[in-house]
């Protein structure tokens, strides 16, 4: 058992009454109810995600002045600079916005950080080189929110500024043209909740409804999902909207570099968010993880098959260094657990490494959260600093807990549940990170309570096994595309038979079969593979799962995603 059950319930009054004005099933009423989608209206549009439903670009504040200086510099034939990010939504938003402006008969290029080498944020020597090559507008891509020496440097170089971006500001804006933020003080904009390529999709909206070409916009959102459901936004709003049609049109993409990484990411047919989170995003972020940089932006403007095909294969091999990478440092920690399992007793997890890939570490971050159920924060040790990248629970934010501790940072961001951070070389010193910890620890524990520090899973229903069918699925897909604030509904049946195994796939992921109307469903725990030494086949389970269609070889089967396991002596 890995958490307690939470069993969701609803109004069986308000179920039938919405089933009946939706015309859905009771199952798919009593899903919307549990997500506050109590209206028939609210809801029918949940259930049918409509373009015509986006928000004005205008509403967001300065959108009118980042408009108009794009235009004038189409006018007037100025260069226009892209300062990225290294993220999947970073890569995207660069993707978008340099198309965007390319059609707009815009002069741009783009800078891609390198990830190793330069690290999150603005580098006055990439500014100084813009200026240099004759560039007068610098417009960013996931990042400048907090890049105030940044601002003043191009400033001074007489560069202007447009900053896009989606993380939390701090107590002061940095002084730009414009500054494109849902969350910036008093911006109206209804949606905060917006991926960095959300904001520079509103952008190119309000460009291309200005220009007159309203009708070009949605081809953008192919990218426009990739990177939303990457940076695991809440899909909801406009995120679901966007990302519903832009999963659509991933199904039969034009671009060919696009066309090129669905193929060598094993894709055909339809495209699902869970396609994206496990197939399209770790490729793409394997790029900058493992040490590259403009090919995977410059993918999508090829018209070489041969050249497209030769980057998705170094894609494809950097995410399998990748994964070598933080399977070793994710053993080295398991190992320390194993030795001395009290040092894992924290409140506040804090893991370092000498020389650890600083590529891998935010990945190693997130795998910690979900073994230990705290907030964790993972550094590599090099000769003369110390890199970070934490992850957090939900409910605590990470963020704030780092801006407590400030004084321990030579620099530090993100946002709730993601940061980054860089240390000095006294932190070279396994004393000073320790205090660190402490720091840590203390400022996370007001954050902290039963709820978050005990696991817990929400139950959708609890379904009698017999009601598992292809229809059922049918009818819950209605909900796709599933992510944060819409998961994938989790349900649970009570004594199920094992007919066969349980078996360990790859020597780590488990395997049953169990019964479901006089037939076999298989029901795969992934990474969970030593649960199988404390399943008797004798004895029947509770299992909490999620229903997904597999298809193999042409044929079409369901599956159930085990996300727990209850045995008789846990009951």
């Amino acid at each position: 058992m890995k958490y307690r059950w939470k069993v969701l319930s609803s109004s069986p009054e308000k179920v039938e009454r919405l089933a009946a004005q939706l015309g859905v099933v009771p199952l798919v009423a009593h899903l919307l109810l549990q997500r506050g989608l109590d209206d028939p209206e609210q809801a029918r549009k949940f259930l049918q995600p409509s373009l015509e439903d986006l928000h004005d670009p205008f509403l967001m504040k300065d959108m009118d002045r980042a408009v108009e200086r794009v235009f004038r510099a189409a006018e007037t034939g100025e260069k226009v600079l892209i300062y990225g990010d290294y993220d999947v939504d970073g890569i995207t938003s660069t993707v978008v916005l340099k198309r965007a402006l390319e059609m707009l008969g815009i002069s741009v290029d783009f800078h891609l950080p390198l990830r190793l080498e330069e690290g999150y944020g603005i580098q006055d020597a990439v500014l100084k080189r813009a200026k240099q090559d004759g560039y007068s507008l610098v417009i960013t891509a996931d990042n400048g929110i907090r890049a105030f020496e940044a601002a003043d440097a191009a400033r001074e170089l007489g560069l202007e500024m447009i900053v896009t971006d989606h993380h939390q500001p701090g107590e002061s804006l940095p002084s730009v043209h414009a500054i494109l933020n849902p969350h910036r003080p008093g911006c109206p904009y209804p949606d905060k909740n917006l991926a960095a390529v959300g904001v520079v999709f509103k952008l190119v909206q309000a460009l291309f409804g200005k220009a007159g070409k309203e009708d070009v916009v949605c081809h953008f959102l192919k990218l426009v999902a990739i990177g939303t459901v990457a940076d695991m936004v809440p899909l909801t709003g406009e995120n679901r909207i966007m990302v519903f049609h832009g999963l659509r049109a991933l199904s039969d993409p034009r671009n060919l570099g696009l066309k090129a990484l669905l193929v060598g990411s094993g894709i055909k047919g339809e495209v699902d968010q869970s396609d994206i989170s496990f197939r399209l995003a770790p490729r793409i972020n394997a790029v900058t993880r493992m040490g590259g940089g403009r090919e995977v932006v410059e993918l999508f403007s090829l018209d070489d098959p041969v050249a497209a095909q030769a980057i998705v294969q170094e894609m494809n091999s950097k995410n399998t260094l990748r994964r070598q990478e933080e399977a070793r440092i994710f053993d080295e920690i398991e190992g320390r657990f194993t030795r001395d399992p009290q040092a894992f007793e924290k409140d506040f997890l804090v893991v370092a490494g000498h020389h650890w890939h600083r590529g891998v570490i935010g990945i190693v971050a997130s795998r910690l959260v979900e073994r230990f159920n705290r907030p964790t924060l993972v550094l590599s040790v090099e000769d003369s600093f110390c890199q970070g990248s934490g992850r957090s629970l939900p409910g605590v934010d990470i963020l704030a807990v780092l801006e407590r501790c400030r004084e321990h940072f030579v620099k530090y961001g993100g946002h709730a549940q993601a940061v980054g951070c860089t240390l000095g070389p006294e932190f070279c010193d396994d004393l000073k990170i320790e205090d660190l910890a402490r720091s840590l620890e203390e400022h996370v524990r007001p954050q902290l309570n039963s709820e978050n520090l005990t696991p817990s899973l929400s139950i959708e229903s609890l379904l009698p096994s017999e009601d598992i069918s292809f229809s059922l699925l049918e009818a819950i897909s209605q909900l796709a595309p599933f992510g944060i604030g819409n998961p994938v509904p989790v349900f649970a049946s009570k004594k199920m038979n094992i007919v066969k195994g349980p078996w360990v796939l790859k020597e780590q992921h488990l395997k049953l079969q169990v019964q479901s109307n006089g037939s076999c469903l298989d029901a795969i725990w992934w990474k969970n593979g030593s649960a199988a030494d404390t399943i008797d086949p004798g004895y029947p389970v509770d299992l909490a799962y999620t229903m997904s269609l597999d298809r193999y070889l042409g044929k079409k089967k369901l599956l159930l995603t085990v996300q727990d396991i209850h045995l008789p002596q846990d009951v």
